[in-house]
């Protein structure tokens, strides 16, 4: 039931869509037979996305159907949808939107002040998993993230191919293999993505340990996940990872915050550390 609701939104949606555009501001005439509804016909809409027209009306009468990322990129591009419609889109066939690099970052100033205010170690991670913002603690606790080159800012590799943060996680093996777990739950809906396949693909070709456990395609869930920090003046620091997967519209930006677990004296020795 669930499933005919969602084909039927995107029909309605597609239509509404295409009547809402102008046929002669893609050059289409009436021909011989005048419009009986505004905008644009199927045939067109199929004509300008490089579909054929049998297909398309499926499409917009709801059958059980499914369509690529670039078809689906087509017919956005047919119908001059914004992101947003396209994200919604792409949801309503049942897949996540491609995730373009943006042109400039769409954390707000105010955001970017609370990540930095945090009282926490906190981070945040992009749809290409990509670390774009973080805290002076998150590198007291882990690894000067802003001394890592940027085209190695991604936090799987990070976590596997970089001594320092393996080095500073006591429980690196148990946590790592919880994070790839989710990991692979969370972007397996889109591994279709160039970009997916290219960051698996090095990973498998640079860590032993990604390879294998890659291998074993295990999905789980994150939370109670816990990271013990071997801190060079502060001693043993326990940590629960609490993950939030969405910041207002963006969806696909993950952010991790490493709350001190309770009564483990962690948050007493973050109370005293001067950074």
């Amino acid at each position: 039931m669930e499933d005919q609701l969602q084909r039927k939104s995107l029909g309605d949606f597609l239509k509404s869509r295409r009547a809402s555009l102008s046929p002669q501001a893609f050059g289409f005439r009436d021909g011989f037979s005048r419009r009986r509804t505004p905008g644009l016909r199927r045939e067109e809409v199929a004509q300008l996305a490089g579909v054929s027209l049998t297909w398309y009306t499926w499409l917009e009468q709801g059958r059980e159907m499914s369509a690529s990322h670039e078809v689906l990129e087509s017919i956005g591009n047919a119908l001059q949808l914004t992101t947003a419609e396209r994200q919604y889109l792409h949801r309503l066939n049942g897949r996540q939107a491609p995730q373009a690099a943006p042109e400039a970052s769409p954390l707000t100033e105010a955001f970017l002040e609370m990540v930095r205010t945090m009282p926490y170690p906190f981070f945040v991670i992009d749809p290409r998993n990509r670390l774009v913002s973080w805290n002076a603690l998150a590198c007291e606790m882990v690894m000067d993230f802003a001394a890592i080159p940027e085209e190695e800012r991604v936090m799987l590799k990070l976590i596997f191919l970089h001594p320092a943060f393996r080095e500073r996680v006591v429980n690196w093996e148990q946590s790592t293999k919880l994070a790839l777990a989710y990991y692979r739950k969370h972007y397996d809906l889109i591994a279709d993505q160039g970009w997916y396949a290219e960051l698996v693909s090095e990973l498998q070709a640079r860590s032993e340990p990604f390879a294998d456990w890659w291998a074993r395609h295990e999905v789980g869930e994150k939370n109670g996940m816990r990271v013990d920090i071997a801190h060079p003046a502060l001693g043993l620091l326990r940590f629960e990872v609490v993950t939030f997967s969405q910041i207002n519209d963006l969806e696909a930006y993950i952010c991790c915050m490493y709350v001190p677990l309770p009564g483990s004296g962690t948050a007493e020795k973050l109370t005293g550390l001067k950074l």
